[in-house]
């Protein structure tokens, strides 16, 4: 039984999250306040209370906290500790935050993600990696409203339903999302994959030698390889061919060693368009189904095959090739963790290119926190948002002020005090030219 207790609303200068201040520093050293109000051209009147700079940190920090909604920033417009150290004098209402969102165009949602290749030189600058993989794909968000650019598309959960068909790029060796782009659901999966392509490289540090490019089908394009290719670049991409599966029947297919039922397969094709033939290789795994009762020959089962083919110039046998591509489903848990639980996608407007500019503010907030723990821990980015929001975000304080200087207390028997002390010791000796 517990113990009988009363309820007051008395307390001044408390936050459930504490944890904030860490990216609050972490932004100040990045200078990203400032490279926002330089960077967006969106021009607001002289007696404007906000600027789109804030707005868009505000909504970047807010889904860090957990918001899944404009509505519900409220946790921090009513957070009086975070506003004192944030210095939110003004906080936008959800009316005001959709208006402001409103105002950005394509123009203004491109110089948002120059922005943010900017502050990523600024990261590499202090961790880079010589060699890296671009685990490419798309995705579905499906919406329940009207809003402006979603269609029925692709869709294979709920069929019919209006959505978004994004495209993203994740940097396996540090898991940030490279590149996003927003689009519309009725967007073919491939449309534009060659200039979004083109887009992931030019973000690149210079620094980086080789790249490595791993797609799913809707990268499956000759034109897309001639650019790799060009780049002196790597890749292995899922083929999606009309008629696959009688072309691989064609081949002549090993037993795979130390492997009970895979066979394997390489060979060279060129599809139709395409400049020159390529490498492909396939696995096929064994699936014994029992024969109808009423077959020729009732007691010999039928043999088929689940079939996986890829387009590569890796240097890798056809086992290898596919358990590599294998690693590429990380970057699925990636995406359903910027969907799930950073709200990427999920917070809309009825404007396109409001949603954009809150989708790619979204992706801001996951790299923030992916670039910090990258830059602080020494396995880097090791664990889903929700764990980190949990231990060092979801955290109680409570503000108080002396001799005009501010103090955070936190409890005592705080259960992630060493790492909280490890995070803030990291960030406050870090320094950016």
């Amino acid at each position: 039984m517990m113990r009988s207790f009363h309820v007051q609303f008395s307390e001044k200068n408390l936050t459930g999250n504490a944890g904030l201040v860490h990216l609050g520093r972490f932004i100040d050293k990045l200078g990203l306040s400032q490279a926002l109000e330089d960077g967006l051209s969106i021009e607001r009147g002289a007696n404007a209370k906000y600027s789109v700079a804030d707005t868009v940190l505000i909504l970047a920090l807010g889904v860090l906290a957990g918001a899944k909604h404009l509505s519900h920033l409220v946790i921090l417009r009513y957070d009086s500790a975070l506003r004192k150290i944030f210095k939110w004098d003004q906080f936008p209402d959800e009316t005001t935050f959709g208006r402001i969102f409103r105002l950005f165009s394509q123009k203004n949602c491109k110089e948002l993600s120059d922005v943010e290749c900017a502050i990523r030189k600024k990261v590499w600058s202090k961790k880079w990696f010589a060699k890296i993989t671009l685990d490419m794909d798309s995705t579905v968000r499906g919406v329940y409203g009207n809003q402006q650019g979603a269609e029925k598309g692709y869709n294979p959960k709920k069929r019919g339903q209006k959505s978004y068909h994004p495209l993203l790029c994740f940097i396996a060796e540090t898991r940030e999302c490279l590149n996003n782009w927003f689009r519309s659901g009725g967007a073919y999966s491939a449309n534009g994959c060659v200039e979004f392509m083109k887009e992931c490289f030019a973000k690149l540090p210079k620094h980086v030698s080789h790249i490595e490019v791993r797609g799913d089908s809707a990268f499956f394009n000759g034109d897309l390889f001639d650019f790799i290719e060009a780049k002196s670049s790597t890749y292995i991409v899922k083929v999606k061919l009309k008629g696959l599966v009688q072309l691989l029947e064609r081949q002549s297919w090993y037993k795979a060693k130390n492997k009970p039922g895979y066979e394997t397969a390489e060979f060279t094709h060129i599809c139709t368009g395409w400049k020159k033939p390529r490498r492909f290789v396939a696995v096929r795994q064994v699936i014994e189904v029992e024969a109808a009762d009423n077959s020729l020959f009732p007691d010999m089962p039928n043999t088929e095959y689940d079939y996986f083919c890829y387009c590569t110039n890796l240097d890798l046998t056809p086992w290898e090739a596919h358990k590599h591509y294998g690693k590429r489903a990380a970057s699925e848990n990636w995406i359903e963790w910027c969907k799930s639980q950073m709200a990427s996608g999920s917070i809309l407007t009825q404007d396109f290119w409001a949603n954009s500019a809150i989708f790619q503010s979204c992706i801001l907030g996951y790299n923030l926190m992916v670039w910090m723990m990258l830059l602080t821990q020494e396995d880097g980015f090791s664990e889903e948002p929700n764990t980190v929001r949990m231990k060092l975000i979801h955290v109680a304080g409570h503000l108080l002020t002396r001799s005009r200087q501010y103090f955070l207390r936190l409890d005592k028997n705080f259960a992630f005090k060493e790492r909280w002390i490890e995070l803030e010791n990291s960030i406050l000796a870090m320094a950016f030219t």
